[in-house]
């Protein structure tokens, strides 16, 4: 199946769908930022996604992990949610972050859940936390659904 024929994620899409939609997401995401930062997207599913990325080679100059590399990893991980549950393109139109803790080492683990989800506008909370589960960075992100298929 092609992934037009996957979407949209559901509430009532079966594992192996997508786990399809996560490795479609791999070939997808091969020469963009997402490849170049090292994200892996893990799991999705109608009320969520779940994503990591390393802290090596994300850095700002003092060896923490960048805020902006929060951002990247945030807005990609609910824009490509936004995208399986709407089966359309989509464009993010709001953001706002806050950091809490700095990583050093390890990865950064995110998880979208979806707050809202309309017709043209949807909303996630990202939290973003160390290997130890601790909180390191909290966005709200709102994506706008574009008309017409990807």
């Amino acid at each position: 199946m092609t992934e037009d024929e996957l979407l949209p994620l559901t509430k009532d899409t079966p594992p192996e769908v997508r786990a399809q939609l996560v490795a479609g997401n791999r070939q997808r995401s091969a020469g963009t930022l997402l490849e170049r930062v090292g994200i892996e997207v893990e799991d999705v599913a109608y009320d969520r996604a779940t994503a990591s990325i390393p802290v090596a080679g994300n850095t700002q100059p003092f060896g923490l992990f960048h805020g902006g590399a929060h951002v990247v990893i945030a807005e990609s991980l609910a824009s490509l949610h936004s995208y399986f549950i709407s089966g359309r393109p989509v464009v993010g139109v709001d953001l706002n972050a806050t950091h809490v803790r700095a990583a050093k080492d390890g990865h950064v683990h995110a998880t979208a859940t979806l707050n809202h989800h309309g017709r043209t506008m949807i909303n996630h909370e990202v939290r973003m936390t160390d290997d130890e589960g601790r909180l390191l960075s909290i966005v709200r992100i709102t994506n706008m659904v574009l008309s017409g298929r990807s």
